[in-house]
């Protein structure tokens, strides 16, 4: 009989220990690592307006910015130096320049179901760009109309965090979900409306909004079940007070999140 009690015992034991151990692998999720400039490589670019008596003009700004992974458990915060030269031909727009960025990996926010690498910590990152936008635009009265522009961003990454990125993709983890792309093409269409202030025309104030994708990024990553979107977005906020100027951006990229502020001159 007591030979009998402790088999049960110790069948319980076992099935418990089996059932809670497969409850917490099944409870842990796969975290996703992407490239830094995944969601904020794509920019306002400033613009003389129709209206202007300036037609070409040089915009020279700083930028500084963060890149949350999806579900924000990791974050990466960057500076970015700016320039571009645009100009108005009537009613055709048309803007080019180049970028520089550089930053590094931080903690985000505590996730039980999704632990990330502790080699993610601290990772350095920098990056060269280029940006692109040609649009048509209407004016009535003080305000412009950017019916539709079609802006380009392209980019390449180094650093240690692309490295590490490589490094999580070949091991072949179904708990870590990563792309290995170090170059970035982002494309899609915006729509603006801009206008300047009727007692003062040294005062500037747009919104712009941009939708596109990055091209072969989302193929990037390695399988997942769960459902990602390839879409990636910007809304800014452009005000501009004599040669002086701000924008303020929030763009989303394959689930990442980012916020940026950025300060310039024009000239």
């Amino acid at each position: 009989m007591l030979v009998k009690n402790i088999k049960i015992t110790l069948s319980v034991f076992i099935g418990t220990t089996i059932f809670y151990s497969c409850g917490s692998l099944s409870s842990n999720l796969p975290v996703f690592y992407t490239p830094a400039a995944t969601s904020n490589h794509i920019s306002y670019l400033p613009k003389p307006m129709i209206s202007d008596s300036v037609k070409t003009k040089n915009y020279i700004s700083g930028s500084f910015s963060n890149n949350s992974l999806p579900y924000e458990t990791g974050e990466m915060l960057m500076g970015f130096i700016n320039y571009n030269r645009s100009h108005v031909f009537n009613k055709i727009n048309l803007s080019y320049g180049g970028f520089a960025y550089f930053g590094g990996t931080s903690r985000g926010y505590e996730n039980s179901s999704r632990v990330i690498d502790e080699k993610f910590y601290s990772k350095g990152f920098h990056g060269l760009g280029l940006r692109t936008s040609i649009g048509f635009s209407e004016q009535s009265g003080n305000t412009e109309f950017r019916v539709l522009s079609w802006e380009n961003s392209l980019v390449f990454e180094g650093g240690d965090y692309p490295s590490l990125l490589k490094e999580l993709r070949s091991k072949n983890d179904l708990l870590i979900i990563a792309s290995n792309k170090i170059t970035l093409y982002t494309t899609g269409g915006s729509t603006e409306v801009i206008w300047y202030g009727k007692k003062n025309r040294d005062r500037q104030y747009g919104f712009r909004l941009f939708i596109g994708a990055t091209i072969g990024l989302q193929q990037n990553l390695n399988y997942t079940n769960e459902k990602i979107t390839g879409m990636a977005s910007d809304f800014s906020f452009f005000l501009k007070i004599k040669n002086a100027y701000g924008i303020l951006s929030s763009g989303t990229n394959l689930m990442n999140n980012s916020g940026k502020i950025t300060l310039g001159y024009s000239f």
